[in-house]
C-alpha cells in the first residue's frame, strides 16, 4: 500500500474537515466508501477520492438529500446534473429574497422602535405622508375571532403573489367618524395590512399622499378614547376638515412591549381642503 496515496479514516476526515463518524455513515449507506478495506477492518481512502467527496459535501450543503446524491453518483449524467443545479439555484435565489425581506423588516422594526422612543404622546400635529397601499377586509361582527380569521385570509392572499416573508406588512384598522363622534372607540369591524409596495394582481387600496392630522396613543387600546378626544378637540379648535376614516396603526404592540401601558398606536386622518 502506497502511504503517499492512501490515508486512514482519521487522516482523510481531517483534510476534508468532516468527522470520522460522517465517513462511517457514508460508507454504511453506500454513498461514499473507502478505496481499500483491510482484512482487519481498517479503512483507507485515496487522495483521488477527495474530488468526489467534495462534490458530495457541496450537494449536501445545497440541501440535496443524501439519497438523491447517491442516485446521482450511481447514474452520472451532465444533463441530469445541470437540471439538479438549476433547481438548487432557484431554491437559493428564493431563500436570498426571503432573507432580504427579513433584513428589511428588521431594519424597519428598529426604525419604528427608535422613532417610538422619541414620540411626544401629548402632541397633536399635521404630518406629511407618502402614498401608501393596503389590503382590506371587513369584519361585520367585530369579534376577535372574525378579526383573526380575516387577518389570516389577507396574509394568505399576500403570500399568493410571492411575498417572501410573512411579516411584509403592518397591521392597521380603520375607525369610522360616526363611531368616533358617538364615543364608540372599540368597534373594530375591519382589518387592513399596510404595505410598502403595491402588489400586482391583488385588490389593493390606496391611501393618498398628503397631509394627515396625527396623534399617538400610549397605553392599552381600551383607553384610546382619551387620545381621540384630544384629537377631535384640536381638529375643531383649528377648524380642520378631515376624511371620515381614521387609521389606527400599531407602532409598539405586544411583539415589542410586555406591558400594555407601553403600547403606542398611531392615529391619522387625511386632511381635506
Amino acid at each position: 500500500m502506497n502511504k503517499k496515496i492512501y490515508m486512514t479514516t482519521g487522516e482523510f476526515a481531517r483534510i476534508m474537515r468532516i468527522t470520522k463518524e460522517t465517513l462511517f455513515h457514508y460508507d454504511e449507506i453506500g454513498l461514499f466508501q473507502p478505496e481499500l478495506t483491510q482484512p482487519n477492518g481498517y479503512r483507507y481512502y485515496s487522495i483521488y477520492q477527495t474530488e468526489i467527496l467534495d462534490t458530495i459535501l457541496l450537494l449536501k450543503d445545497l440541501g440535496m438529500p443524501l439519497k438523491e446524491i447517491k442516485e446521482q453518483l450511481a447514474n452520472r449524467d451532465p444533463a441530469k446534473m445541470l437540471h439538479i443545479l438549476e433547481e438548487r439555484e432557484h431554491q437559493i435565489n428564493t431563500e436570498i429574497a426571503k432573507l432580504r425581506s427579513m433584513e428589511k423588516w428588521i431594519s424597519q422594526q428598529k426604525s419604528k422602535i427608535h422613532f417610538a422612543m422619541q414620540i411626544d404622546p401629548t402632541a397633536i400635529f399635521i404630518a406629511d405622508f407618502p402614498e401608501r397601499y393596503y389590503l382590506y377586509a371587513e369584519a361585520p361582527t367585530a369579534t376577535d375571532a372574525e378579526l383573526y380569521r380575516k387577518t389570516d385570509d389577507l396574509i394568505n392572499l399576500l403570500l399568493t403573489v410571492g411575498s417572501t416573508f410573512k411579516n411584509d406588512y403592518d397591521m392597521a384598522y380603520f375607525q369610522h367618524a360616526s363611531h368616533i363622534e358617538s364615543d364608540k372607540y372599540a368597534v373594530y369591524d375591519n382589518v387592513a395590512l399596510l404595505l410598502d409596495n403595491k402588489p400586482y394582481g391583488l385588490p389593493v387600496h390606496t391611501l393618498p399622499a398628503g397631509k394627515y392630522l396625527t396623534a399617538y396613543h400610549t397605553g392599552h387600546w381600551d383607553t384610546i378614547g382619551d387620545t381621540y378626544d384630544r384629537l377631535m378637540t384640536f381638529k375643531h379648535e383649528h377648524n380642520i376638515h378631515t376624511s371620515s376614516e381614521y387609521l389606527e396603526h400599531n407602532v409598539i404592540d405586544s411583539f415589542t412591549a410586555e406591558d400594555p401601558q407601553d403600547y403606542i398606536t398611531e392615529i391619522t386622518v387625511a386632511i381635506e381642503a
